[in-house]
Formats: structure tokens, sequence, C-alpha cells
């Protein structure tokens, strides 16, 4: 099996600037350099609390940014929680299977996820699957484990300059997690004036 090479991913980060555009063609490419049906980014929260759908080849494309799931959940958690490649012949047979409805998931069988990892910081998943029946060698998961490694600091870089995953759902969650206006006095006072009733 073919390694993507370091020089077209380098290229292909420096003509996409929009992240979520480029994160969606790197799931394109692999899952055509790995004869898979499915290629999956699934993301970390900047909570680190769940994983989110970032880009899809396969699956539903309204399921991006609204499949989550915790890092105890499914075959997408294991390869989270336990930082290793998880290789599954036959997905729904196994114990930690976890089904989407909504992502239209029904025809595929074997599951290969490994963790994508930057500088010993873990930043999401990468997944690929497949209707047949297919044993994924170690040659595979060695492929994807460095396709996977050549991938996270294009994502990583993307971060510094954008978010990936739902503006607005990230800019709820900043503001949540801002408690400022909860010490500052000038500010309390400005929501004690927007409603004196509170």
């Amino acid at each position: 099996m073919d390694v993507l090479p370091i020089d077209g991913l380098g290229a292909l980060a420096d003509a996409e600037s929009n992240p979520a555009e480029l994160l969606t063609r790197l799931v394109r490419l692999i899952a055509t350099r790995f004869g898979t049906d499915v290629c999956l980014a699934y993301l970390l929260e900047p909570d680190r609390a769940n994983l989110v759908l970032a880009a899809t080849v396969g699956l539903r494309p309204e399921c991006v940014s609204t499949l989550r799931l915790g890092p105890h959940e499914g075959l997408v958690g294991l390869v989270a929680e336990q930082v290793r490649a998880v290789a599954v012949e036959d997905a729904r047979a196994h114990p930690r299977f976890k089904y989407f409805k909504e992502a239209g998931e029904e025809t595929f069988t074997s599951f290969l996820g490994v963790p994508l990892i930057d500088n010993g910081v873990l930043q999401g998943t990468r997944v690929v699957q497949t209707c047949a029946r297919r044993v994924f060698a170690d040659e595979d998961v060695e492929a994807l484990m460095a396709a996977a490694a050549q991938v996270a600091p294009v994502i990583r870089e993307a971060r510094m300059v954008h978010r990936f995953i739902a503006p607005v759902q990230e800019k709820l969650w900043a503001l949540a997690r801002n408690l400022w206006w909860s010490w500052d006095q000038d500010s309390g006072s400005l929501f004690q004036d927007l409603d004196p009733a509170q």
C-alpha cells in the first residue's frame, strides 16, 4: 500500500486556505489511496471531552460538525481512548461498536482507525471503512499511521488560524466558559442595568 507523499500533502495544504475544505480534500485523497469506501476525520473539541466528525467521504455530509461521541464511545472513541490503531474485520460484531443511524453507515463492515497525534498531543482520529469484509494487514495499519502522522501537523497549523468545526458552537463554548463578567464590577453592573429583576 502506498504511503502518502509528504510533498503531496504539503502542496495540498499550501493550495487550500479554508481548513474545512483542506480536511475534506485530505480525506478524499486518503480514501482513494487506501481503496476504501469511507474515510473520516474526527477532531477533539476544544474541551477535549468529545470527538466531532470534521470531514467525511462515504458518510452523509450533513453529519459533519453534528456527529459527536465521547472518547469512551464506539470504535472511534476506542482509538482515542487507547491512542493506538484499532482494526476490526466486522465492526458490528465488536462490543464497542456504536451505530449512528443518521450517518448512513449501514453498509460498512470493516474498520481501521488510527490516532492523529502531533507533538505528542492527540488531535483526533482518522478512520477508513469498507463495505466488503477486509482484514487490514499490518502494512495497512502502518501506512495509515504514517499518513496520519503527515496529516496531524497540517491540521494543527490550520487550527491555529481557523477552527475546523462548527464555528458558532465553538464561540458559544468559549462564551459559556468566559466568566470575566461575573467578577468584573463594571460588566456585572451592566447586566444588572439590562435586567434589574435579576
